[in-house]
């Protein structure tokens, strides 16, 4: 039997209205109309990875510090050959690779190179996943930035949970 991962997502696209009596009321949006998700499994070759590499070892959390200078960025990984790679803004200052610190109001940019793929605010997620061990980590970069996504060297390092799976 192979190792996998499993993973879902959805959203839901809402919209306010204003009705007669100027109450405002957030409803589905009507253009969308419907929630959107999916979900799936990628076949993983082991959980054999180092900390530093996978996110997690022996059931233990390896936080990553994403740096909050201009121009400069982390790695998330230096796995070059992954299936899977699951990035999370904690919300948190970096303390240690072990350690959450006090609440940090900042957003992680996730990017390829140096083009935005997300910004992710406290406690957002996104997954990669490819099936035929295509994603070269040492290309997905991550930075500490403020929640309009500009760059501040002042602010201090975010925490990262990740997991990148071969």
């Amino acid at each position: 039997m192979a190792d996998k991962v499993k993973f879902r997502i959805h959203c839901t696209p809402l919209e306010d209205i204003t009705d007669e009596n100027l109450n405002t009321h957030t409803v589905m949006a009507s253009e969308i109309g419907r929630t959107l998700g999916g979900a799936g499994e990628v076949v993983v070759a082991d959980y054999a990875g180092t900390a530093a590499n996978q996110g997690y070892l022996n059931k233990t959390v390896n936080y990553l510090s994403a740096d909050d200078g201009a121009g400069s960025h982390t790695d998330i990984s230096a796995e070059t050959s992954a299936s899977f790679v699951f990035i999370k803004n904690t919300g948190r200052k970096f303390v240690d690779a072990t350690t959450l610190g006090d609440p940090l109001t900042a957003s992680l940019l996730v990017m390829r190179a140096s083009n935005t793929i997300s910004i992710l605010d406290a406690g957002e997620a996104i997954i990669l996943k490819d099936n035929n061990r295509g994603l070269n980590c040492t290309g997905i970069h991550v930075r500490t930035v403020t929640t309009a996504g500009a760059d501040d060297a002042t602010l201090t390092n975010l925490a990262v949970e990740y997991l990148v799976v071969d």
